[in-house]
């Protein structure tokens, strides 16, 4: 039942910025807290695929509007890796979940454990989230557009890279440089063989060590790698148990493009945005992947 309030919290943080400001942060967690005590508390619900054995942590820039370094937004995502599977997600998302499970498992009210939980929400920029499986080759994407989740199945992506000459130490590791091209745009990448895992941040892997810092040439995008540790024992990786709506790569991408040029003719659950006049701007967009 967990989810009923979360998607109270959502219906409250997407109300537009005008009204937002009438209302204060201390009685939008009161209204979660009523919502938690109107029902029985429950932890989340989940797929537990395997133990989380490190934990690697990245800053994220992002710049909505091309080639523009403002505006911009900066947070924190963490890429769970475990024997064979990893997880890349939003450090307050994952904190969120933490606080929650913790709060209904050691019995504590909802005026104890919801201001934590409702500021690691806040602190969370991006609803997407992805889920690596390696044994069955296949990559699980995880979005939301407005109170609406939707995911897709693709394989593991496989980037083709070449090792360039270039020196950098990076979140005190001694990195090495590499290029590719993605998805329409073309990225320079560090990695450390001191860590000797070929992951990195977002759908970015295949390099002899752990993706250290990896940015496009407009640096519209860019991750910098600010710890890498055990995870604390009993850290898990799992995959939320919600119902999602299966759709594919390209389908969300042109709906989610539709939807920020035109938030007000967003329909569900059909992924398709008509042709309604606008009462709301559009906002700026610049997704990673071009292609």
């Amino acid at each position: 039942m967990w989810h009923i309030a979360l998607l109270l919290y959502v219906s409250i943080t997407c109300i537009p910025r005008a009204q937002a400001q009438d209302q204060t942060l201390s009685s939008i967690e009161e209204s979660m807290i009523q919502a938690f005590k109107s029902m029985k508390a429950d932890t989340i619900r989940k797929d537990v695929i395997e133990p989380s054995l490190y934990r690697a942590f990245y800053k994220t820039e992002y710049h909505p509007v091309a080639k523009n370094m403002a505006p911009a937004y900066e947070w924190t995502q963490v890429l769970q890796i475990g024997e064979t599977a990893q997880r890349y997600i939003d450090q307050g998302t994952l904190l969120a979940d933490s606080i929650f499970d913790d709060g209904v498992k050691t019995g504590k009210t909802p005026e104890e454990f919801v201001p934590g939980y409702h500021k690691a929400r806040k602190s969370s920029v991006m609803d997407s989230h992805i889920l690596f499986l390696q044994r069955e080759g296949k990559m699980e994407y995880f979005d939301r557009i407005v109170t609406d989740h939707f995911t897709y199945v693709d394989s593991i992506p496989q980037q083709q890279w070449e090792l360039v000459a270039g020196d950098s130490i990076i979140a005190g590791y001694t990195c090495h440089r590499a290029q590719t091209r993605y998805r329409g745009r073309d990225y320079t990448a560090w990695y450390t063989e001191e860590i000797p895992l070929s992951y990195g941040p977002y759908k970015f892997r295949g390099l002899p060590g752990l993706i250290t810092c990896i940015y496009d040439k407009d640096r519209d995008h860019v991750f910098t790698l600010q710890g890498f540790e055990r995870a604390p024992l009993g850290e898990v990786i799992y995959r939320k148990k919600k119902s999602y709506f299966k759709t594919t790569r390209e389908r969300l991408q042109q709906a989610i493009r539709s939807y920020m040029a035109n938030p007000s003719g967003y329909s569900t659950p059909k992924i398709n945005v008509q042709g309604k006049k606008t009462a709301k701007p559009p906002k700026p967009y610049n997704p990673i992947e071009l292609e």
